[in-house]
């Protein structure tokens, strides 16, 4: 096979994955042939000895192609910032396939091409968890516009989804090679199998979406987008007054009585307030007042806040210096308001990487001068441990307040169930991409996590779209991208926890055990090989 053919090869090969995915092609079924090219350009290259490179180079370009034509939109938001994303996850996933050629050739075919299954999912369980993480393109997320597909996420979260599609497009290739090798018979076989397996998770997955009924306690929802230009209105060209007085605006003609949640979006304040003077500010006795129509209700809306340090001992790498005495910590943070004058704070946990936070920043300070200012403090924001749920007064009825980007994580986004949250309020802010897939495939991953808990998602976007997802990932309602609005809704609650809700990333944790153990078997037989060669070249 001539060099050209691999490289239009590996170019199809990244196509494929880009015109799978949501918001850019959305033809998901191309996922499951997807990586068959880079299969045949490693298998082409295994041929001869010491193509581990060229390996590397192919896939580099498949995997390149596919973060550029999926998230080339994190251009509007920045350009070095686009840049890093596309070149760095590339990297990432261009290496996880050369250590899977890498395996296949020194410890044997069968034993590289598990691994490729096992590193792949230990790759993406990493990349949720480390301080690199960027999991938007996470294989399992493919399916969120198809939700009636993948219903079964309530039993392995997208990771089980990330194993489908490498186990299909594994089983095609044998198939594929079989037919080659006019082994007809054990072709047909690898092909029926695999859409025995296709057809059969599809079949239950539409009877599980055909089936499932929302049961639980009804709340009447309203939600709110403000529609305020996060470039140049946001922080600066419109007056805090005149931004919350728009959204009370758009909530005071359509809230009454029968309202329970009043939502509002991510830094809806869009000040800098400390936490200990809250009940102080305009916006909060706005929203207070706003009450006086639905006293049963609560209000969720997003601010920037500013929390005293005091306690030395708190003192973190994020934090801000007062004086000797005194330190703040910056954080994008959920507030609950209601008649009981009780309130409540969740401060983001996921930050988004260059903009609210700075990788391995304790160890690296230095690392701070390439964050990305979109507002607030750059790069150098706090974050909690562990999430908060907002319960009503007297009530153990919970909402998990989910900002912005923490919603692509599902695994932590089981902790508000485990919390004891009934339904999910995602607040978010996505009009820093303009009009592009980011904020299309930020709302259709929420729609995975309405799956993978059984929970009801609303959700508020300043700019983007704001909408009601039910349990089953539907969207039922939402508004039009860029257009002030106020919707409202009806959804249900529920108490009861799915199994990925209950076990979480197993998949991830064993492919994340077992890799090391994979990889140490390799290098120890990559060892013995260079040791068997050099005894052999002795006299």
């Amino acid at each position: 096979m001539t060099n050209i053919k691999l490289w239009l090869i590996a170019l199809l090969s990244g196509s494929l994955m880009a015109l799978a995915w949501p918001a850019v092609g959305g033809i998901s079924s191309l996922i499951y042939i997807s990586f068959i090219g880079l299969l045949l350009i490693e298998k082409e290259l295994s041929k001869k000895s010491g193509k581990g490179l060229q390996v590397f180079g192919y896939a580099y370009l498949s995997f390149f192609i596919f973060n550029l034509l999926t998230t080339w939109w994190i251009y509007y938001a920045s350009d070095w910032g686009a840049a890093a994303a596309v070149i760095c996850n590339s990297l990432f996933m261009a290496i996880v396939f050369w250590l899977f050629h890498q395996t296949k050739v020194k410890v044997g075919e069968k034993e590289g091409y598990i691994g490729l299954l096992i590193y792949w999912i230990a790759f993406e369980y990493l990349h949720l968890n480390w301080d690199l993480s960027w999991p938007w393109l996470t294989l399992g997320n493919v399916f969120a516009q198809d939700p009636s597909l993948v219903q079964w996420y309530e039993y392995t979260g997208v990771l089980g989804g990330s194993a489908l599609i490498l186990i299909i497009n594994l089983l095609l290739f044998f198939a594929l090679g079989a037919l080659v090798n006019q082994r007809k018979k054990a072709s047909a076989l690898l092909f029926a199998f695999s859409l025995v397996i296709l057809f059969g998770l599809t079949f239950f997955s539409k009877q599980l979406y055909k089936h499932y009924n929302a049961e639980g306690k009804a709340l009447e929802v309203l939600i709110v987008q403000p529609n305020i230009d996060p470039y140049f209105d946001k922080f600066g060209g419109m007056s805090e007054e005149e931004q919350i007085d728009r959204m009370i605006t758009l909530a005071e003609a359509e809230v009454d009585e029968t309202t329970d949640l009043i939502l509002f979006p991510e830094t809806a304040f869009p000040g800098a307030y400390w936490e200990h003077e809250v009940e102080n500010f305009y916006g909060t006795k706005a929203m207070l007042s706003l009450l006086e129509k639905a006293p049963n209700a609560r209000i969720i809306v997003g601010l920037s806040s500013r929390k005293l340090i005091t306690d030395l001992q708190k003192v973190k790498p994020t934090s801000k210096r007062i004086n000797d005495k005194a330190y703040y910590d910056f954080y994008n943070t959920a507030m609950q308001l209601n008649m009981a004058d009780s309130i409540a704070f969740h401060r983001k946990s996921k930050l988004v990487l260059g903009v609210e936070k700075v990788p391995f920043l304790s160890t690296l300070p230095f690392m701070k001068k390439l964050s990305i200012n979109l507002g607030g403090s750059a790069g150098g924001f706090g974050s909690q441990d562990h999430p908060n749920v907002f319960f009503k007064p007297f009530s153990e009825e919970g909402i998990g307040p989910i900002i912005c980007y923490e919603s692509i994580y599902g695994e932590y986004v089981n902790q508000y169930a485990l919390s004891g949250a009934e339904l999910y309020a995602i607040i978010t802010n996505d009009g820093w991409w303009d009009d592009t897939p980011g904020y299309k495939q930020h709302l259709a991953y929420a729609r995975l996590r309405a799956i993978e808990g059984r929970r009801s998602i609303v959700r508020s976007a300043n700019t983007g779209i704001s909408a009601i997802i039910d349990q089953k990932g539907d969207v039922i309602q939402q508004t039009n991208w860029w257009e002030a609005d106020a919707i409202k809704g009806t959804v249900k609650l529920n108490n009861s926890l799915t199994f990925y809700v209950k076990y979480g990333n197993y998949i991830g944790r064993t492919a994340a055990f077992v890799a090391p153990l994979l990889l140490l078997l390799t290098i120890v037989k990559k060892l013995n090989k260079t040791e068997r060669r050099l005894k052999a070249r002795k006299p």
